[in-house]
């Protein structure tokens, strides 16, 4: 076995990896999602392709990590497929892999990353072709209903509370996405939460920061902020916080200095 500190083979060949994980969001064009472009690659049969998700449509990496560690696998190599990548990602998503390794294969894992497929895109030659595009897939605007949203778009719905729930990147690599849909599936059983003057409107937030505390939410206009979230801890903040008004104080990793509001909800 490799040293902890080292990558397991590191003077291997990456051409040689049995598995590419393909690591991408949703937003790419229909016909090249991540999910698409796995089955396309896996179809010549020389190596498998496992696409995971930077968003909310699929398996994050540590679920697609640790299957694959399930099935006694060993060796893989990441690549970034998202376009554009996302700046940071050079300067966080090695250091977490090499993170998770070491607590859950005690560092006997061949772990790679490959630098993003945008860095080989030849986007001139894209832009070309699409300016060259059949005249039956150039739309013009012209033929569109103007709008600039919909109609029940114009006012502030009445609520009582917004949860900020950040699915910014490194959150999403500690299981965010799957924690944000148990807290929708719970509130979306919760009458007073979806309308009224109970209701907390949910928003999907980039970075919130600190990512170490992460899985992250905030409360406001409590002033609540809450880390390292597991679906116990979801389940409270639904029934405590958010339908009875007391915040759930083993979990609250900030407070602002936020008066309580006219019905002294806020304890």
């Amino acid at each position: 076995m490799a040293n902890k500190g080292q990558q397991a083979g590191a003077g291997a060949s990456a051409t040689d990896m049995p598995v590419v994980i393909l690591y991408g969001r949703a937003a790419l064009d229909r016909q090249q999602n991540v999910a698409q472009i796995a089955a396309r690659l896996n179809a010549a049969g020389e190596r498998t392709f496992v696409p995971a998700w930077e968003d909310l449509t699929g398996p994050s990496i540590p679920d697609v990590l640790e299957d694959l560690l399930k099935r006694g696998v060993r060796r893989a190599l990441v690549v970034p497929v998202a376009f554009p990548a996302d700046p940071s990602l050079g300067a966080w998503l090695a250091g977490a892999l090499n993170a998770w390794r070491l607590e859950h294969a005690d560092g006997d894992f061949d772990l790679r990353i490959a630098p993003p497929v945008e860095q080989f895109l030849d986007v001139a030659t894209a832009v070309e072709a699409a300016v060259a595009a059949a005249p039956e897939r150039i739309r013009p605007v012209a033929d569109v209903k103007p709008a600039m949203g919909k109609p029940g778009w114009t006012d502030v719905p009445e609520h009582a509370r917004q949860v900020f729930f950040c699915l910014g990147a490194r959150c999403a690599h500690r299981r965010a996405l799957p924690l944000y849909q148990h807290m929708r599936r719970i509130m979306k059983n919760i009458r007073p939460l979806n309308s009224g003057p109970q209701r907390a409107m949910c928003v999907r937030a980039s970075c919130l920061y600190p990512c170490n505390q992460g899985p992250l939410l905030i409360v406001q206009p409590d002033g609540v902020w809450y880390g390292k979230l597991d679906e116990t801890v979801i389940e409270r903040i639904v029934q405590e916080h958010l339908l009875q008004g007391k915040p759930v104080a083993e979990a609250i990793v900030h407070r602002q200095k936020t008066p309580p509001d006219a019905t002294g909800n806020i304890q």
